[in-house]
């Protein structure tokens, strides 16, 4: 038998992760997204028209939004990175060596990049 009482539906503010500052870092953490989204598409542009690319990239308000996302990126990074070592059950001392070794890593493969772009 069904009750007659109506269930308990607890209101949801559609700001309820302004209100803690863990959600609020969260929340930008999980804008970076829009960022990558960004970038994914200048790089299918630049393949489909690599000619036509170079002047859409001179454009200055093309780079402000490339610089916002570079720095969307390393945020993204710098938050998973510290997250990786809480995977693993790790030291302290363990887990700033796994964490300098991701960025040390990142480091690495961004120079080969840029000197096989440049080369």
């Amino acid at each position: 038998m069904a009750s007659k009482r109506k269930p308990y539906v607890r209101e949801m503010d559609a700001n309820w992760w302004k209100d803690h500052p863990f959600y609020r870092f969260y929340m930008i953490r999980e804008g970076t997204a829009l960022f990558a989204i960004w970038v994914s598409l200048l790089l299918m542009c630049g393949m489909a028209d690599a000619g036509g690319i170079l002047s859409v990239l001179s454009n200055p308000l093309i780079i402000l939004i490339n610089l916002v996302a570079f720095a969307a990126a390393l945020l993204h990074a710098k938050t998973w990175f510290d997250l990786a070592p809480k995977a693993m059950n790790l030291t302290e001392a363990q887990n700033r060596l796994v964490i300098g070794g991701l960025w040390a890593l990142t480091l690495a493969v961004s120079l080969i990049v840029l000197l096989v772009a440049f080369a």
